[in-house]
């Protein structure tokens, strides 16, 4: 005997027979069923509330910081438009400034794909009122109302227009040529907090710049008040600030890299044990009314004292703005999906021209903050593996008691003849028309959920949730690809709870399978 052969037109009546034991064993059903359409809710939402947070952390980060691609110098560690990123802060760890900076602009501005390009250096301060407030500020010196910024010195010509989700509240943008700063509400009602005072437009502040190249202090006007569009409450620390004042701040000066040498005469001053030794023992001994020195002799020595200390031109140079260092060059493209080839691009034309100059996506230049997205969607990816494993656990107990209660029909079926891929069949059908059926009522019920998640409007508390929404209140928007993408998992699902239970069933045998009750 051949054994009973699963016919063309068997499929129809595997589905039939599927329905058939689905209303038959209906409590296994709905216990499988139910754990299908909650896991197609949560993939469905979930996916949707990934990609608000991609889409919102792209958004923030090319309308606000970075464009669709960044041009920076070399550097050994990862370079990000808010510096470079790494542990400590030393010489190699200061950010690079771009080689040839007039000609990487010009090849930038002139492809076709740049929409528009903008310049920028960045450094890091404190703003206070006082110039000893800021050096013990900078110390931790535990005060209170510290306002630490990242400043962004900008090209003011460019810059706002390229982003325009920098919204000015009050007064205007920073000119090119001025010690300016625009601040935030936030920073201004640090600052009135901590003086008790009221700070209006043309209020002049101090800031004071840290790092590899030493403490510098500027003093500037506030010339506007601003916020990220849609991030009015926000504690944002950055300070936007004339191109010159950045420089300053953050040590790009034209004499960064003089060397001060000194004659032996000049060295004198600084070797002698004894100050008298330069301005002479009359100058300091005895009585200075009655003993005073004669008038040509004093004038002499002061005049010498003048010539070795009088001369700032040193000091000048550390205070003159290196106007060709820049940072970063940004670009925004007319199409952002063209970032991946217009870096290829740039970066084969740094090395035929010999520039070492870097480029980069808007999430390199966003740094870790660009990362961000990902590491959530990868967290939630682990949460899906572990809750998919413990359904597949679940199914395949519930299908495994099913399949011992069924135990006397299977054997009836293997003793007229049914071939054991019959029964595989059948159990596979009976396993995929549930995970089908409480999969589609899973999306329906997951689109109804979004539609009242949408409708409630659940505002963004901080500024995890604004990034976690994509903006300042939750809107989702489930993807048909989600939806397809869900079916398959749970048909992955449901195909793999099946193998052990149908595995438990063949192995019975017929004769002893009939005996049982």
């Amino acid at each position: 005997m051949s054994g009973i052969r699963m016919p063309d037109f068997a499929v129809p009546v595997l589905i039939r027979i599927a329905f058939r034991n689905m209303r038959e064993h209906k409590a296994k059903s709905a216990i499988i069923g139910i754990l299908v359409a909650l896991g197609v809710v949560v993939i469905v939402l979930g996916n949707a509330l990934m990609d608000a947070a991609t889409s919102g952390v792209r958004k923030t980060f090319i309308e606000s910081f970075t464009g669709d691609i960044m041009i920076h110098g070399p550097s050994e560690n990862a370079v990000t438009v808010f510096g470079v990123e790494a542990m400590s802060m030393d010489a190699e760890t200061e950010t690079p400034t771009i080689p040839e900076y007039e000609r990487v602009l010009e090849r930038v501005r002139s492809d076709p794909r740049v929409a528009s390009a903008t310049s920028m250096a960045v450094a890091y301060g404190l703003l206070a009122m006082d110039a000893d407030e800021t050096i013990e500020d900078s110390r931790g010196d535990g005060r209170e109302g510290v306002n630490f910024g990242i400043i962004f010195g900008v090209d003011a010509s460019s810059y706002f227009q390229m982003f325009p989700a920098i919204q000015v509240l009050k007064g205007r943008t920073v000119n090119t040529g001025e010690s300016a700063v625009m601040l935030t509400l936030k920073q201004i009602e640090k600052l009135e907090k901590k003086y008790k005072r009221t700070f209006t437009l043309g209020d002049k502040v101090l800031i004071t710049g840290f790092g590899t190249a030493g403490m510098r202090i500027r003093e500037v006007e506030i010339v506007g008040v601003y916020q990220r569009e849609g991030d009015a409450s926000s504690p944002a620390p950055f300070i936007f600030t004339d191109i010159d004042t950045a420089r300053v701040l953050g040590g790009l000066t034209l004499g960064t890299d003089e060397d001060v040498k000194l004659d032996a005469s000049q060295t004198s001053l600084l070797s002698a044990a004894d100050p008298n030794s330069v301005f002479g023992d009359d100058l300091f001994d005895g009585d200075m009314v009655s003993a005073a020195p004669s008038a040509t002799g004093a004038k002499k020595k002061f005049d010498s004292a003048a010539s070795l200390l009088g001369d700032t031109s040193k000091r000048e140079l550390l205070n003159k703005a290196d106007s060709g260092a820049w940072h970063f060059i940004l670009a925004r493209l007319k199409d952002s999906n063209s970032a991946p080839a217009e870096i290829a691009d740039l970066t084969r034309w740094f090395k035929e021209q010999g520039i070492d100059a870097k480029v980069t996506d808007w999430k390199g230049a966003a740094g870790s903050f660009g990362k961000f997205a990902d590491i959530i969607r990868i967290v939630f990816n682990i949460a899906l593996i572990v809750i998919a494993v413990v359904a597949v656990i679940i199914m395949m107990n519930t299908l495994v008691i099913s399949v011992i209660e069924r135990t006397s029909e299977i054997g009836t079926m293997r003793a007229l003849g049914a071939q054991s891929g019959f029964v595989r069949s059948m159990f596979l059908t009976e396993t995929l028309t549930l995970t089908v059926v409480f999969g589609l009522i899973g999306s329906v019920f997951a689109l109804l959920a979004t539609l009242v998640l949408n409708a409630l409007k659940i505002p963004a508390s901080n500024e995890l949730l604004r990034l976690l929404f994509g903006g300042e209140v939750l809107r989702l928007v489930p993807r048909v690809g989600s939806f397809i993408t869900t079916i398959i998992m749970v048909f992955a699902v449901g195909w793999l709870a099946h193998l052990y239970p149908v595995s438990v069933a063949l192995k019975i045998q017929p004769v002893k399978a009939m005996q049982t009750e």
